[in-house]
């Protein structure tokens, strides 16, 4: 389950891309994957898919 912004209602996410070029959505904490050497990872806000289909992007904030 993601975290959800207070003030803003939106769900808060980290988007990870990984040293070989994987891309993926994730409610880890960003720290975890600041750590792993070659990651990159923005602070992403959206919400859940209806269908629970992924999580759906709709901006980044860092």
């Amino acid at each position: 389950m993601f975290k959800r912004d207070c003030e803003t209602g939106e769900e808060v996410a980290h988007r990870v891309t990984t040293e070989d070029g994987r891309t993926f959505v994730t409610a880890t904490n960003d720290e975890f994957w600041r750590q792993t050497p070659g990651a990159t990872v923005e602070e992403v806000r959206g919400h859940t898919h209806s269908r629970g289909l992924g999580f759906v992007v709709e901006r980044v904030t860092d």
